[in-house]
């Protein structure tokens, strides 16, 4: 991990608002992508195999 100068502000200080951004949508992704994940494993445990259909009697 390489090492990055903050952002900040006209006055010097650090720019808490950007940080806040960021970190809300860094968070929106990861928990979308967790969410996407959720899905696909409770979709499996449903998954339903249909019987094949006989031809003849």
């Amino acid at each position: 991990m390489s090492y990055q100068t903050p952002k900040l502000n006209e006055d010097g200080s650090i720019d808490i608002n950007y940080y806040t951004q960021l970190a809300k949508q860094q968070r929106s992704e990861h928990i979308a992508q967790m969410a996407a994940s959720l899905k696909a494993n409770i979709k499996s445990f449903f998954h339903v195999k249909l019987p094949k259909l006989s031809t003849g009697h």
